[in-house]
């Protein structure tokens, strides 16, 4: 690659629609113009862990994460250099032994909840958008997710709901005053799309 990639961070709470927008942004460009590192894929295996004591864990808080293996991941993609990401399993709180290689390319997607927990994280981004939605809105879209997705059952669903909520009332504050843009996430995607690119110059990357 010539010039060095741009990393694109999108923050916000749970279920405000980070992924959702990272979808959006990807469907609009070619494979060979952008990458997509999810956050959520860094969290510490806890396969050495019984499965109740995994489920005791909280999930929400940077130390949950492998962000010196996510920040040297960023550090490569930017070289021009391809990672193995790891592929996290939800449902057990374990890495899968498969990795998904990820290859350069002229722009970098992050997407996830802690990604400006850190001075250290957020020095690793050219734009911080943070996503902007109601508790109510979020908190339906999270339980139809844990639900469908992960399998979890109502009373896990409210736990990890809980302790996502207290963490962000610490890091959410944080994300939104060092974020570049704030982007109502209530919005279909492609609106919020539309909000990106008004502030963000896409069109290098088309």
């Amino acid at each position: 690659m010539g010039s060095r990639a741009q990393v694109l961070a999108i923050a916000g709470g749970s279920g405000s629609g980070k992924t959702t927008l990272a979808g959006a942004l990807l469907e609009v460009l070619t494979p060979d113009r952008a990458a997509l590192v999810p956050l959520d894929n860094y969290y510490h295996d806890l396969s050495h862990l019984s499965l109740k004591d995994r489920d005791s864990i909280n999930f929400d808080l940077p130390e949950a994460l492998d962000l010196a293996l996510f920040s040297r991941h960023l550090g490569c993609l930017r070289r021009g250099e391809p990672v193995e990401c790891p592929d996290y399993d939800f449902t057990a709180h374990c890495r899968r032994s498969a990795t998904r290689r990820v290859e350069p390319r002229p722009l970098i997607v992050v997407e996830g909840i802690l990604l400006a927990a850190t001075p250290a994280l957020r020095n690793l981004y050219d734009h911080l958008v943070f996503i902007e939605m109601p508790e109510p809105l979020r908190r339906d879209r999270r339980y139809r997710r844990d639900q469908f997705e992960r399998g979890r059952d109502a009373a896990s669903i409210e736990r990890f709901w809980m302790r996502a909520e207290e963490s962000f009332a610490d890091w959410g504050p944080v994300a939104r005053n060092s974020a570049d843009q704030v982007i109502d996430g209530a919005q279909s995607p492609q609106a919020m799309l539309a909000d990106l690119t008004a502030s963000f110059e896409l069109g290098r990357f088309a």
